[in-house]
């Protein structure tokens, strides 16, 4: 889906992914350590199956990819994703790591968070590897609470995260 508009914070552009942003998330969310905790696989996993998913994310029907820009620089940083489920918006979200604990992953959720309620939203949900320490925090921070144990693996891989899906209410 598209936002037809741009989410904007103090340092940060949010906009809708495009075709030519493929590279970008692939070297973000299949790399060893950015995409540690990530469903997605490591580069030398990716097959031409989960390769393909990205020819058409700009038109997914049920969510919206976006990309995460640097209001002064222009250059990419992250990503972040939005499902809407009724009145619930799950999200999703990634920075380069080379800019992570800079404060940008909270810009990013209040983003979120800020869409969400305008597009009617009640609550907020985000499904993390209990060992992402670093994310379950930033959530804990915006007051996500606990809502269901869960288990995911990585694309094409044998390995396995043991998560919960964080849930904020508004």
């Amino acid at each position: 889906m598209d936002l037809n508009t741009t989410l904007e914070t103090n340092r940060l552009l949010i906009r809708s992914y495009k075709r030519d942003d493929k590279d970008f998330c692939l070297s973000l969310w299949c790399d060893a350590q950015n995409g540690k905790y990530m469903s997605d696989p490591l580069l030398e996993n990716a097959d031409e199956k989960y390769l393909s998913y990205f020819d058409d994310m700009e038109n997914e029907p049920d969510g919206y990819y976006l990309i995460v820009e640097s209001k002064d620089t222009r250059q990419r940083v992250g990503t972040c994703c939005i499902f809407p489920e009724g009145d619930n918006v799950d999200i999703g979200y990634c920075i380069s790591k080379d800019l992570w604990r800079q404060g940008l992953g909270s810009e990013i959720i209040e983003a979120l968070i800020t869409f969400a309620k305008r597009q009617g939203g009640h609550s907020m949900s985000a499904e993390v590897a209990d060992d992402n320490a670093a994310s379950v925090g930033l959530l804990r921070k915006f007051g996500f609470v606990e809502d269901k144990k869960t288990r995911y693996k990585k694309w094409g891989e044998e390995t396995y995260f043991d998560a919960h899906v964080l849930k904020l209410r508004f």
